[in-house]
């Protein structure tokens, strides 16, 4: 006799990631999808690296599509053979969306109809939740992402299992808004939608169905901007212990299961600040919490960028679109963030499912002569976050490495304690602790991490 889907977790099975669902509008069948799948399929976001990572279903939920549609979609996929080893199967659904229950504006004041300016996605996130249901195993979770939702790099999917790992008993697993402004304050410690939901989970299904988006509509007739992904914020700021309202119940019975974690850096910046999500990421990735995706409207120019410079990775594209400093952007990437190389897999077993995984990266050779202090300074950034993210570049960060003279080099033309300078120390240390140990960083100021 099987387990109840919603006890899975509590008998000390793993719960794993059964789907990946993209929502999408009808007008997104045709270029957007295309550029995701492009990119998905490029070794540098390639989603599954090794045997042992999950091969989760790919859903693909669209608010209102014709049979053409769905066939289109359908042929994009077949058009991307490499993801056929990384996706169990593709699922293009419906969601049939009409009238008020298909509506979308940001425009304020603006007549939201029955269910409000959001009803669009709200009822795009029920038909997702209930499709993903049907195509995860019992208890299994959901990954939800949208086009601008980019992967950092390569293996997505197995980091995405790791954060399911770190939440086992959680329904909702999703991130905060890691900017500044723009929310109100009952809702700014949302969970934003593109997260991981436990569609596989019964008891989840149940609290969607008979909770959430009752409750949602029941605020939305009032609240007419209210999204599915700030429903629980606004319900915990109306909750009161004091007179014990029934908001204050519903929290107290629900909260523990939407738990909060980085693994998706959410930000609400033009192009011009893209760099920003760079930011986000080192101080989580120092932090031991090393972000998956960046999301946002500045993600569509990136993918722009990312697809028009292959030799690009997602940092060395964003340092392009957004420099920093007020710096020119770079000319090529040989020139000014010497990192071009794919991001490389951890060593493994052959996967006969899986295309084969890119090569480690190659030493870089250091620039002709030594850069300028705006193009260290860009080094450096995307140097720090790659140096998190793929260990197989930490052995070349040796002095007499290529690759760790041009850090050398990089390093010295900027003056000690400037930011830069002293993070790429500090992750040097810390992830590559043996070369940081040699007196050529040691004397430059890398910390070694006492033992013990």
């Amino acid at each position: 006799m099987s387990a109840a889907p919603g006890d899975r977790a509590g008998q000390g099975a793993r719960p794993g990631l059964g789907c990946v669902a993209v929502p999408l509008l009808a007008r997104d069948i045709g270029a957007p999808l295309e550029r995701l799948f492009a990119l998905w399929t490029d070794d540098r976001f390639l989603p599954r690296l090794t045997p042992a990572a999950p091969r989760p279903a790919l859903l693909i939920m669209v608010n209102h599509a014709t049979p053409a549609d769905l066939a289109r979609a359908e042929a994009l996929y077949a058009a991307a053979p490499r993801l056929a080893a990384c996706f169990s199967g593709l699922h293009v659904q419906s969601a049939d969306l009409s009238a008020d229950r298909d509506l979308y504006t940001r425009r304020h004041g603006q007549d939201g109809g029955a269910y409000g300016t959001r009803a669009g996605p709200n009822f795009l996130f029920h038909a997702t939740m209930e499709a993903a249901g049907r195509l995860c195993g019992p208890g299994d979770f959901c990954l939800q992402i949208e086009l601008d939702c980019l992967p950092v790099g390569p293996g997505w999917l197995e980091r995405v299992q790791e954060v399911i790992d770190a939440h086992p008993r959680a329904w909702v697993i999703g991130s905060h808004f890691a900017g500044t402004g723009e929310l109100g304050q009952d809702i700014q410690l949302h969970l934003n939608g593109n997260a991981l939901y436990r569609a596989g989970a019964a008891a989840f299904r149940r609290f969607l169905g008979q909770v959430w988006m009752p409750r949602l509509m029941r605020h939305a007739a009032e609240r007419k901007d209210l999204a599915y992904d700030c429903w629980w914020a606004l319900e915990r700021s109306l909750a009161r212990a004091w007179d014990g309202n029934d908001g204050w119940a519903l929290v107290q019975t629900y909260d523990s299961f939407f738990q909060a974690d980085p693994f998706i850096v959410n930000l609400m910046v033009p192009v011009a600040e893209a760099s920003d999500y760079l930011t986000v990421f080192d101080r989580f990735a120092a932090l031991g919490r090393t972000p998956v995706f960046f999301h946002g409207q500045a993600m569509t120019a990136v993918t722009g960028a990312l697809l028009e410079h292959p030799g690009d990775d997602l940092f060395a594209s964003i340092d392009r679109l957004s420099p920093p400093d007020g710096a020119a952007p770079p000319r090529s990437v040989a020139q000014c963030v010497p990192l071009s190389a794919p991001l490389s897999a951890p060593p493994s077993a052959p996967d006969p499912a899986a295309t084969a995984a890119p090569a480690p990266p190659a030493e870089v050779p250091p620039p002709a002569e030594a850069p300028d202090p705006d193009a260290a300074r860009r080094f450096l950034a995307v140097a720090a976050a790659r140096l998190l993210t793929e260990p197989a570049l930490c052995a070349q960060c040796a002095p007499e490495a290529a690759w760790g003279r041009a850090l050398l080099a990089a390093v010295d033309r900027l003056a000690p304690g400037e930011a830069r300078r002293q993070h790429l120390l500090d992750v040097l240390a810390a992830c590559a602790p043996e070369a940081a140990n040699r007196p050529e960083w040691r004397q430059r100021g890398a910390r070694i991490p006492p033992q013990g």
